[in-house]
């Protein structure tokens, strides 16, 4: 029975992906600028955990100005994460994501037209011209998620941060922002196939200001902010 409701639960979340990614791509046209297809990603992260049994619990309790843009630093233990923050940041927002995504079909092309980061982690040189691109973009007003993990954790454990992200919120000269995932690791732990229900929640910290670090800060700044989230995430819960 628990397969037959993961299958049934699975079957969910790729068929709105499909029809949702699908119709960013057929409206682009309307919304060049993606601000639809955000529209369509909140739809989206909404109906799959409401279809999953996956309850968000959003705390904004940080000083954040949701009129500007930020570089969002997010813990990450689940595929559930990204649909948690697109229904928890109220904001003009995109992710950093691996170059793969972005040749993947339907899914990959929407979010290529709707203005997502790619960046190539095998390739210096593209990584940094991915970097520069999103801090760019920051500029013009849209906040980024990054994931400084790189990965999924395992355990609930903190791993170390890469520090590109934190190059190109320096380089957009804007704040970071700190965010604590729980629960998602219990819904959907790594390296497993069923989805369990649960209650996700995204913890916002207060934003650490950029505006006057060099670039040569940014291990400074990734020690910072991964201190900030671990306090926020508290002890490691027990993966169901």
């Amino acid at each position: 029975m628990e397969r037959a409701i993961g299958t049934c639960k699975w079957a969910w979340c790729i068929g709105l992906t499909i029809f949702w990614a699908s119709l960013g791509i057929l409206t682009w046209p309307l919304s060049p600028s993606g601000r639809l297809y955000l529209v369509y990603a909140r739809i989206w992260s909404r109906m799959i955990l409401w279809g999953c049994g996956i309850r968000l619990v959003a705390d904004r309790g940080g000083p954040i100005d949701w009129n500007k843009p930020h570089v969002f630093m997010s813990s990450h233990e689940s595929i559930f994460d990204i649909m948690a923050l697109f229904a928890a940041i109220p904001c003009d927002v995109r992710m950093l994501a691996k170059a793969e995504l972005k040749r993947m079909p339907i899914l990959g092309w929407s979010m290529w037209m709707a203005g997502f980061v790619f960046i190539e982690r095998r390739s210096t040189a593209s990584a940094r011209r991915s970097l520069e691109d999103g801090a760019a973009a920051v500029r013009n007003g849209k906040s980024i998620v990054v994931f400084p993990e790189g990965t999924r954790s395992t355990d609930g454990q903190l791993l170390e941060f890469k520090k590109g992200g934190f190059l190109l919120a320096i380089r957009a000269g804007v704040p970071v922002v700190p965010i604590a995932i729980r629960g998602s690791r219990e819904i959907l732990p790594k390296h497993t196939l069923l989805p369990h229900a649960g209650t996700i929640e995204v913890r916002f910290g207060e934003p650490i200001p950029t505006a006057d670090l060099g670039l040569d800060h940014k291990v400074e700044l990734a020690a910072r902010t991964r201190e900030v989230i671990r306090g926020m995430k508290g002890p490691p819960q027990l993966a169901a």
